[in-house]
């Protein structure tokens, strides 16, 4: 099923939400962390994401990605997973190091995502799979190749949230509309970054494939 960019209303992006991240800033989450992607970030397969000479530790991150069928606002679980229509891949591009900088640099965790918002840092695979019974999600394989080389190695058993749990939670902050989507968050952890790399391969095995060349600007 096609999904082009142009059909994609509000991109709904969640951290936070694998155990792999909760171990790795030692921190307790009672929800996952939520931001709205602009439309400048987003690209399809196949176009090149852009780094600028300003930041460094690009860190890529594979993200199965649930693609609304109906308008919800503020639903239950039921509700939020009768709302998906099917799932795609999206790519978490991730600029991490000192810029922009934290707006508190001594506290405990990150408290500002324009890090994650720049030009071109959320490519999403413009084709979905229609929307299989839940148990089919609880154990997909999730990985990223950069240039030929793994990167990331995880598991959807990996997440903290269930899916319907995790898409309920974005529908009582953002009222979703048919085509907007909602990425579920990554594993993190990734071995190598995209500072140097040619290209980037995020996968979500039984969902798709999703690659991107990467340039310096």
């Amino acid at each position: 099923m096609n999904l082009p960019v142009d059909s994609i209303g509000t991109f709904v992006a969640l951290g936070g939400t694998f155990h792999t991240h909760l171990d790795e800033k030692e921190r307790a989450y009672r929800w996952p962390d939520l931001w709205i992607v602009p439309d400048t970030a987003v690209i399809p397969d196949g176009d090149p994401i852009r780094i600028p000479d300003s930041v460094e530790d690009i860190k890529p991150g594979s993200e199965l990605t649930a693609v609304i069928g109906e308008t919800i606002q503020d639903a239950d679980e039921t509700e939020a997973w009768e709302a998906i229509k099917g799932f795609t891949v999206s790519n978490d591009v991730t600029a991490s190091g000192d810029w922009p900088g934290w707006s508190d640099p001594d506290h405990g965790m990150i408290t500002g995502v324009g890090y994650k918002l720049l030009p071109t840092f959320s490519p999403i695979l413009t084709e979905y799979v229609p929307k299989r019974d839940l148990v089919e999600y609880e154990d997909l394989e999730v990985a990223v190749h950069v240039d030929d080389e793994l990167a990331v190695e995880g598991t959807t058993a990996l997440l903290a949230f269930s899916i319907p749990e995790l898409v309920s939670f974005a529908s009582k902050i953002v009222p979703l509309e048919e085509n907007d989507v909602v990425a579920l968050g990554d594993p993190g952890r990734p071995s190598k970054f995209l500072d140097d790399a040619e290209s980037v391969t995020c996968r979500v095995a039984e969902v798709g494939t999703l690659t991107n060349p990467v340039e310096r600007t």
